[in-house]
């Protein structure tokens, strides 16, 4: 019984890591072929969704990309719930809020995906962030809120950095006594991929406290901004270009998390 339910809550785990690897190598490869003038386009989470919607099949595709990152924002919150990889004995307070936070932010990515399907119209998830962040500009406490997010935006930039470098992110799979190539591939695609990650949220807190700075919501972009961003500095293409391919490495290094790691290895 126990066994069918660690294989049950797998297969949620593995499908969830497969959809955020499509999503994150989407993005990396449209932008990286935008950076070296090979056509694409730079887009965040919500052009991704237009861009699956506008393909054959749009509607299926974009219906199984909603479904599996739902089914990582269910694996994430059960991991907060349960948390099989820490000590019964020990209580990993943070290891559960960083769970939960990740759980409840890919469900509203999840329903940003899905919310086309079932309407016509309607704003974007970019004009939605942006009506909450007007409304928390309107208030006193507001602001300290939004400073709040735009500080811990910076402090996982510089966590996300760091997993890269340090090479914590092998953590995710299975130690492999064999070194082979397989395994150094993986972990080179999941070290740009972090630094990579690192940089985009690096550049969103950058986005906030310029929203608290100008008193305006208009300041704040997302991926797809922060990838445009890259793109206006000098030696911008070469920039935007390398964080693309480390989005696409992140991409890569989820698929392989999904096809090769095991449950009680996964942090």
């Amino acid at each position: 019984m126990e066994n069918s339910k660690k294989d049950k809550v797998k297969k949620v785990k593995q499908f969830g890591y497969y959809s955020k690897g499509l999503v994150y190598a989407l993005i990396g490869i449209l932008a990286a072929m935008a950076a070296f003038g090979l056509g694409g386009d730079i887009k965040g989470k919500s052009g991704i969704v237009r861009f699956l919607q506008e393909l054959p099949g749009g509607v299926i595709l974009t219906s199984i990309v909603a479904l599996g990152l739902l089914s990582y924002s269910l694996w994430r919150l059960y991991q907060a719930a349960v948390d099989p990889n820490g000590d019964e004995g020990k209580k990993r307070i943070a290891s559960r809020i960083k769970y939960a936070y990740s759980g409840i932010l890919y469900a509203f990515i999840a329903y940003s995906f899905a919310k086309p399907l079932f309407t016509s119209g309607g704003s974007s998830g970019d004009d939605s962030k942006k009506a909450a962040l007007n409304m928390l500009l309107e208030k006193e406490w507001g602001v300290w809120v939004i400073w709040i997010i735009a500080i811990g935006s910076g402090i996982n930039a510089i966590w996300q950095a760091y997993i890269g470098f340090s090479g914590k992110h092998m953590k995710k799979l299975d130690e492999n006594p064999d070194n082979n190539k397989e395994y150094q591939l993986v972990k080179r695609a999941g070290k740009y991929g972090y630094i990579a990650r690192g940089v985009v949220f690096g550049v969103i807190s950058f986005f906030l406290i310029k929203v608290i700075l100008a008193h305006d919501s208009d300041e704040l972009q997302g991926t797809e901004g922060a990838l445009q961003y890259l793109l206006s500095l000098p030696y911008g293409n070469f920039l935007m270009g390398a964080v693309a391919l480390g989005m696409l490495g992140y991409g890569i290094f989820c698929f392989m998390v999904a096809r090769h790691s095991d449950i009680s290895e996964i942090e």
